[in-house]
């Protein structure tokens, strides 16, 4: 909670500066959410959410800038009691804030050369996640471009603190050049080193581009140097013709952690993957057609999608056969402009799946409804309820209110 009060005076100091300094842009947003819940011991939680998104500027350098993405959260959570998972009347409310992003960037007036120091999400080839330190990139010709960085691994709670050096000290570099005919090349290294030693190290290469008239391409393959094997691979294919699409997909996967900057830290298995889609474009329609094939540890999986939508909404099928179970489902996502400052927001959803290994069939269905209302261009509201039903929930019905404010100058 310190963190976030000197954040704010932090905020403030800037603001209050801005009458004496009349050449500073800025530009911003807060994001004020409620949410209200129930836990399966029926105890009704109030979740507080304030998101705040910066940037400020001189006006006569826009190339040098400030820009910073926090949230404060207040959460209701629940004791733990022996062997008692909820415990009810026992209502604890968590103070928690979370630093995002915040680095200061500078960029040279030719454009050939940047720097940006602090915390940022850093996704070139294989560096990936959110990073405290320095990228330095630069342009020594107009096809050539090149990037460095070195720092820290960022909390993985993304406080307001830094970790040790030899809690996670990180070094990568990445190299893209532009080739004829829309082509392009990557290459790219990533490295993080714990008490003096190196526990991750990435190797990756990337080609991108158009192939034929109409066939568009990708490919990308990492290779780990720890284990001395690949990491990871995908390669896919793209034809567009009149108003038919047609694509491919490969991927191969290894065992590895992989980081959704905004929320959370998540691992997966290995697993090969094809996918292949068909879409077609009949007016103000898109019909489409998905079959994706999953192997993890052997365990095979077929997953068929059939789809239908248009510029404010679309309904699925599903299909999905295997050793996973099998599972049948529909679903529509519904977001319907009533007027310029009011959209409607419907979702819906069945499914009917099949435990395999517990022999166990389930239904489960969820639906939520809502609005978007926007009385000014630097204002919105939005409400939503949301209804769900299955094996745990009977009846479970949750509430939302967010509030958007917009500002700049």
């Amino acid at each position: 909670m310190r963190h976030f009060l000197r954040y704010i005076a932090l905020i403030t100091l800037w603001f209050s500066t801005l009458p004496l300094t009349a050449q500073v842009r800025y530009s911003g947003s807060l994001h004020t959410s409620m949410y209200a819940w129930e836990n399966p011991a029926e105890q009704k939680l109030y979740d507080f959410y304030q998101g705040i998104q910066f940037k400020i500027a001189p006006a006569s350098n826009p190339d040098l800038y400030l820009t910073t993405y926090m949230r404060f959260a207040r959460q209701g959570e629940m004791r733990l009691s022996g062997d008692q998972v909820y415990q009810a009347g026992e209502d604890v409310y968590s103070w928690d804030d979370r630093l995002y992003n915040m680095y200061l960037n500078w960029t040279t007036a030719q454009k050939r050369l940047s720097f940006r120091v602090g915390r940022q999400f850093v996704y070139q080839g294989v560096i990936n996640g959110t990073l405290d330190g320095l990228m330095v990139s630069g342009k020594p010709t107009d096809k050539l471009t090149l990037k460095f960085f070195g720092g820290l691994q960022a909390t993985p709670t993304r406080d307001f603190n830094l970790l040790k050096w030899d809690e996670g000290n990180v070094l990568g570099g990445y190299l893209a050049y532009q080739l004829p005919a829309q082509n392009k090349a990557t290459l790219s290294y990533y490295q993080i080193n714990r008490n003096e030693e190196t526990v991750w190290q990435l190797l990756g290469a990337s080609f991108t581009g158009v192939a034929l008239q109409n066939f568009y391409y990708q490919a990308y393959y990492d290779h780990n140097l720890k284990s001395e094997e690949f990491q990871g691979m995908r390669y896919r294919l793209a034809y567009y013709w009149r108003q038919w699409s047609f694509s491919g997909e490969f991927n191969s996967q290894r065992p590895r952690i992989y980081e959704d900057s905004f929320f959370r830290v998540f691992s997966i298995k290995a697993y090969n993957q094809a996918r292949g889609a068909v879409t077609y474009q009949l007016n103000r329609y898109q019909v489409g057609f998905q079959y994706i094939f999953t192997d993890i540890h052997y365990s095979e999986s077929n997953q068929y999608v059939a789809t239908i939508g248009n510029p404010w909404g679309l309904i699925g099928l599903v299909l999905q056969t295997g050793d996973a179970g099998e599972n049948v489902g529909a679903y529509g996502d519904i977001r319907y402009p009533l007027y310029p400052w009011l959209t409607l927001k419907l979702f819906g959803s069945y499914y009917n799946f099949e435990r395999q290994t517990t022999e166990i069939s389930e239904d489960a269905v969820a639906f939520s409804g809502g609005v978007i209302y926007r009385p000014l261009n630097f204002l919105s509201l939005e409400g939503e309820l949301q209804q769900s039903a299955n094996s745990l929930y009977d009846n479970d019905l949750r509430g939302l209110l967010r509030v958007n404010y917009f500002f700049g100058k």
